[in-house]
């Protein structure tokens, strides 16, 4: 069952058994409440005619005249009504006294229970109250409650009032089916146009985007329809540009292979040892190319294995830097880190990470500044703690890189095509791998300007905390 139905079906089944427990109580306690209100009123006009009977009795001393006098009777028992009700009142045709009707439901007896005028015997309904003269009994005023009287005027009323009710009932019922229905639909529509979208997205468009008209779940479950389509079309453009990249990237080296092969083939060249060193130089190219694709494709599924442990970052940055001492000094470039050694000895400076991926992060920042900072230039090494965090900073000299390229450095074969560009040997992937080792250790990797005209790099790794139990 489509899931606007199932709404509307329970929006219909609701208002109609809340309409319906409405209409039996409301009529049940109109029935209730008028009986007693009439039974009340009854007692009222019956004690007010008892006492009219005294008066009579006490004037006329017995009940002869009463005997087969119906308009005397009729202007006795409807003195309440003179007394009592406008003309206007009276003349409505569900006035309280036309409900009564007492004089058709009321007779009299003498002492000794016999008929004076009324029913011949007394009913076995019928309330009989004593009519007493200077404390004898004289008479019984005989009286049959309204409820229980076969006159139907007070049901007549009860059931006009009912009809009412059912037909208000009916419409209310009516009108709640097409709300129901004109909601339903509002509800089902974004879930209609959320369908719509991600069907779209099963076939490739990743460009959909599924309009908001609220602020309500259903628009927060939008909106994340909407970023996972702009993800995905996001990654097939990555996608598109990642294998164009590799194509391009591996195309230089073999180019050149195959021209110094063809070359000496047609023996234009001969196969010395330096046309075999420059392939060879092409083969290790390719090699790092591949690797460093290797390394950031493993990543990507969750493959690269991370097997950490306490490590202290410090330490493993010296390590790394020691080895390449000698082709800083080769190039030459000097290097500072004498903020490094004291936090060798801080228990504090330690983080849960694996000490090989993050020697080989440190390894692709030192490696960057060797290629493009320029000869007798400066790399400074900086590290300190802060909170809860230890931050790592690699800062070198000139050239530096536009600062609007700065968070573009960390993209996959991305270059700056000026001072820093392939000449140097580089794919384009290291600092991409960087990011992603960082990440993998919960911290993060910043670009930005070195006070020495170069790139600074920034590492933040969360500290270690060991957790007593």
């Amino acid at each position: 069952m489509k899931l606007l139905y199932k709404f509307f079906f329970t929006f219909c089944v609701t208002s109609f058994t809340s309409v319906g427990l409405m209409l039996l109580l409301v009529t049940h306690n109109l029935s209730t409440g008028f009986n007693d209100y009439v039974e009340a009123e009854e007692l009222k006009h019956v004690a007010a005619l008892q006492e009219q009977l005294t008066l009579f009795y006490d004037q006329e001393k017995s009940w002869e005249s009463l005997k087969q006098d119906d308009a005397l009777w009729k202007s006795i028992t409807n003195f309440h009504r003179k007394a009592d009700q406008s003309t206007q009142e009276a003349e409505s045709e569900y006035s309280l006294g036309r409900l009564l009707h007492v004089q058709r439901r009321v007779s009299l007896f003498d002492a000794n229970k016999e008929v004076v005028i009324g029913r011949k015997e007394f009913h076995p309904d019928a309330h009989n109250q004593r009519i007493l003269h200077d404390g004898n009994l004289v008479g019984y005023l005989s009286f049959i409650p309204a409820q229980i009287n076969s006159y139907s005027a007070e049901n007549e009323f009860l059931a006009k009032q009912t009809r009412n009710y059912y037909t208000i009932a009916l419409v209310v019922v009516v009108l709640s089916f097409v709300t129901a229905w004109v909601f339903s639909r509002h509800l089902v529509s974004p879930i209609s146009r959320l369908i719509s979208g991600t069907y779209r997205m099963i076939r490739g468009d990743y460009q959909v985007r599924v309009e908001k008209q609220s602020k309500d779940e259903i628009a927060h479950l939008a909106e994340n329809v909407n970023i996972l389509a702009q993800t995905l079309e996001q990654n097939q453009n990555n996608r598109s540009v990642w294998m164009s990249d590799v194509s391009h990237e591996l195309k230089t080296p073999l180019t050149v292979m195959r021209g110094q092969l063809m070359a000496i083939q047609d023996g234009v060249f001969q196969a010395d040892e330096k046309r075999i060193q420059l392939m060879v130089d092409q083969v290790d190219s390719l090699s790092r190319i591949v690797n460093d694709l290797y390394q950031l494709s493993i990543t990507d599924v969750g493959g690269l294995s991370y097997k950490k442990d306490v490590v202290q970052p410090v330490q493993l940055l010296l390590e790394v830097l020691s080895g390449f001492e000698a082709k800083l000094d080769q190039k030459p470039l000097s290097v500072n880190c004498s903020t490094l050694t004291p936090l060798l000895n801080n228990e504090r400076c330690q983080v849960l990470g694996d000490s090989d991926r993050l020697k080989q992060l440190f390894t692709n920042l030192l490696e960057n500044s060797y290629r493009y900072t320029h000869a007798n230039g400066q790399v400074n090494l900086i590290a300190q703690i802060e909170d809860q965090d230890l931050t790592l900073v690699l800062q070198d000299s000139a050239p530096s890189v536009p600062v609007e390229m700065h968070n573009k450095l960390f993209d996959r074969f991305f270059r700056v095509e000026s001072s820093r560009n392939r000449e140097h040997g580089g794919s384009g992937l290291g600092l991409a791998l960087c990011k992603q080792i960082a990440e993998a250790h919960q911290g993060i990797v910043i670009a930005s300007d070195s006070p020495l005209g170069g790139l600074k790099v920034t590492i933040r790794l969360p500290l270690f905390k060991e957790v007593n139990l």
